[in-house]
């Protein structure tokens, strides 16, 4: 769960684990607003790791991938609804082979320092 929500204030940029979703999530953009739902999030490990874990699978949707990924959610939207609480869908999924399903997931094994 979520610590104490701070109102006001910016996540350090060098924060570890702000720097852990920021650099998997998949589309970087309105930083500062982001790093203020981080703030007043003030996630733990264990939530961070969620967060991680959802987005491994909500990158993979179709909605996401979709015309260059217009549809991901901007970070802060993401953040501020939770969307790490989401429950997974085998529909809507895209289907990859076993190579091409390997091969992503020793990319985010690297992303996020499991290698």
């Amino acid at each position: 769960m979520a610590g104490t929500r701070r109102a006001g204030t910016l996540v350090a940029d060098d924060d570890p684990q702000w720097l852990r979703f920021w650099d998997i999530y998949p589309r970087r953009v309105a930083k500062k607003e982001a790093r203020k739902a981080w703030a007043q999030l003030h996630p733990d490990s264990a939530t961070v790791e969620k967060m991680i874990t959802a987005l491994a699978w909500q990158s993979m949707q179709v909605q996401w991938l979709r015309d260059g990924g217009q549809y991901v959610p901007y970070p802060a939207s993401w953040l501020r609804a939770e969307r790490w609480e989401d429950e997974p869908s085998d529909v809507g999924q895209l289907q990859l082979s076993d190579k091409t399903a390997g091969t992503l997931a020793a990319a985010a094994a690297i992303l996020q320092g499991q290698v």
